[in-house]
């Protein structure tokens, strides 16, 4: 046994895994995750069970992903979450459609205060929002349109109201970073993959693919990020950070 771990972890740190990044990912960080495995389940400890509205399950990075038509098919999300100082979103994106048009990944429903809105802006480019006086919007540089539709594109937005600070991380690269205020991010009643608006009419709606959808109530490094993204969820988390040499050597095996 202890001749295993050794080689374990000697081949972990040959392949530049860092394995102290690794192991501070664990279940208390999490607010939600959808691995979108045939289904809308939150696989964290807190049940934001998604309920479909539409959409297929296809292949996708992970598993299995979750396919919606740009037209009449989102994810419901009908518990609030909470507020939140710090908060990172990281997902797998493969947009199909509706080119220089707003594409939800995930915002509340309305437009009250302190609502996330976070999605692709009618400029193509990747837009984090929070509902307060003043400037709310801060946006990636990395759009998507052109040769950046039909391809699989893992993103990761990180914000900090303690650093006051915003993120944004494109295939594991950091693309931006920017100031912003302290604000209380708000994850309340939801949809992943469109709008409801003030009205209690459905817009801005995705299509597209959506794997490995995660929100953490903390600020996730680029190691972490890197982690998840290239394990996948379940190969990047660990309930016990006890098992993660485990987790880690067993996912390297796939």
């Amino acid at each position: 046994m202890f001749k295993f771990s050794t080689c374990a972890l000697s081949l972990l740190l040959i392949l530049g895994i860092n394995i102290a990044s690794l192991a501070e990912i664990t279940d208390d960080m999490i607010v939600a995750a959808w691995l979108f495995d045939g289904d809308a389940k939150d696989i964290s400890k807190n049940g934001y069970h998604g309920e479909l509205q539409g959409g297929k399950f296809v292949a996708g990075k992970f598993g299995q992903a979750l396919e919606l038509n740009g037209s009449s098919e989102w994810v419901a999300i009908n518990q609030k979450m909470g507020s939140f100082e710090e908060l990172t979103f990281a997902h797998w994106l493969n947009c199909t459609g509706r080119d220089g048009q707003w594409r939800t990944f995930f915002n509340n429903n309305g437009w009250k205060g302190g609502d996330v809105h976070y999605q692709l802006h009618q400029d193509n480019r990747v837009e984090f929002s929070i509902n307060n006086p003043g400037d709310n919007d801060r946006f990636a540089t990395y759009r998507v349109t052109g040769g950046e539709l039909n391809k699989w594109t893992h993103i990761a937005t990180v914000y900090s109201g303690k650093e006051g600070k915003v993120r944004f991380c494109i295939d594991g690269e950091l693309n931006i970073e920017l100031d912003w205020g302290n604000n209380l991010a708000v994850l309340d009643v939801a949809q992943i993959g469109a709008w409801k608006n003030n009205a209690g009419n459905q817009e801005r709606h995705m299509q597209g693919l959506f794997d490995e959808f995660a929100i953490f109530n903390t600020v996730l490094s680029q190691d972490e990020i890197n982690s998840l993204k290239d394990s996948g969820l379940e190969g990047g988390l660990a309930v016990d950070p006890k098992k993660k040499l485990t987790v880690t050597w067993g996912s390297l095996k796939k």
